[in-house]
C-alpha cells in the first residue's frame, strides 16, 4: 500500500514540475480513409508541451504533394539483393498525399504529422496480404521534411491483433535507403529534405493515373487547366482494378508521356492491360 502511495505521489510531482519525465506523443486524428490515417503528434512532458518550431500550419496541394512523393524512390535489401522501387505504392500515393495536405493545414507550430498507410492485396478472391506504408512529416524554414519507417512492409501474421509499429524520427522497420531526385537533399538514409516550392513539383511524374472514373482523385491531381483539360478528355476506365494492374497502367501512362510510346501504342497497350485482368476497355 506504501509503495502505491509513493508511485501515485511520484506521477503528480512529475506532472505537476513538467520536467523530468519520459517524453510522451498525444495523438489527433486529422484524416482517415480507405486503409489511410494520418494523425497529428505533440510531444509532452508531464503536462508540458514540448516546442518544436514548426511553420505550421502550412498550405500545399494535395496535387503537389502526390507529385513529390511520386518522385521519391528507394532501394531496398533482399535476400537476391538490393532493387529500386518507390517509397509510396501507387495504390495509396492520392489518398495519402490528400491526408498529409490536410493535415498540415491543420498542425500548429508543435505538431509533427504522422502518416500510416494500409493496403491490401487478394488472393484466390479474398484479401489475403496487408502492406503498412509509414512516415513522418513536417514543415519547417520552406523545407518539407519526409522520415519514412515503413515503405510496402508485409503486415505479418503476429501484427494482425496488435498495434502496427508507430513512424518515428531515425525509427524503420525495414532496412532501406531512399534515392532523392532533383529538389530534394538527404538527411540520412531514411530521411529527405525537400524543396516543395520548386516548380518541378507542378506536373506530376511516373505515377501518374488518369481516367480510373474517380473524380475525387482527378480533383486531387489537378493543379491548373490544362491538366483538367487533359484528364477530363481521357478515357474512363474501370474501377476497383489491381495494384499490379495499376502499376501497369501507370507505366504505360509514363511512357506515353515521354515520349517512348505513340498515342496508338499507348492505348493498344492499355487494352492489352485490361484485357489481361478481366476488365473490359474503355472506350476509345
Amino acid at each position: 500500500m506504501r509503495d502505491a502511495a509513493l508511485g501515485a505521489l511520484a506521477l503528480f510531482l512529475c506532472a505537476a514540475l513538467g520536467g523530468g519525465c519520459a517524453t510522451r506523443n498525444v495523438r489527433e486524428v486529422a484524416f482517415e480513409s480507405k486503409g489511410t490515417k494520418v494523425e497529428l503528434r505533440t510531444q509532452k512532458k508531464g503536462t508540458r508541451v514540448v516546442e518544436r518550431n514548426f511553420d505550421h500550419p502550412a498550405t500545399i496541394a494535395g496535387a503537389r504533394l502526390a507529385h513529390i512523393l511520386s518522385r521519391i524512390d528507394l532501394r531496398m535489401e533482399a535476400k537476391k539483393g538490393s532493387k529500386r522501387a518507390p517509397a509510396v505504392p501507387t495504390e495509396s500515393l492520392y489518398v495519402i498525399a490528400d491526408g498529409l495536405s490536410q493535415a498540415l493545414s491543420k498542425a500548429n507550430s508543435n505538431q509533427e504529422i504522422a502518416v500510416l498507410s494500409i493496403y491490401k492485396t487478394k488472393r484466390f478472391g479474398i484479401f489475403d496480404r496487408k502492406y503498412l506504408t509509414s512516415f513522418v512529416a513536417y514543415v519547417q524554414e520552406d523545407l518539407l521534411y519526409i522520415h519514412f519507417s515503413a515503405s510496402d512492409w508485409k503486415i505479418k501474421t503476429r501484427h494482425k491483433n496488435e498495434k502496427l509499429p508507430q513512424p518515428a524520427i531515425g525509427e524503420s522497420v525495414m532496412r532501406f535507403r531512399l534515392l532523392p531526385s532533383k529538389a530534394m537533399a538527404q538527411v540520412d538514409s531514411t530521411s529527405l529534405a525537400v524543396d516543395w516550392r520548386d516548380e518541378i513539383f507542378r506536373r506530376p511524374t511516373r505515377t501518374r493515373i488518369t481516367g480510373t472514373g474517380r473524380v475525387v482523385r482527378r480533383e486531387i491531381l489537378m493543379e491548373s487547366e490544362q491538366e483538367l483539360e487533359d484528364v477530363s478528355n481521357a478515357p474512363t476506365m474501370p474501377e476497383h482494378l489491381s495494384p499490379s494492374t495499376l502499376r501497369d497502367l501507370a507505366d504505360a501512362e509514363e511512357g506515353r508521356l515521354k515520349g517512348e510510346l505513340s498515342e496508338a501504342e499507348y492505348r493498344a497497350r492499355r487494352r492489352e492491360i485490361l484485357k489481361a485482368a478481366g476488365a473490359p476497355p474503355p472506350p476509345e
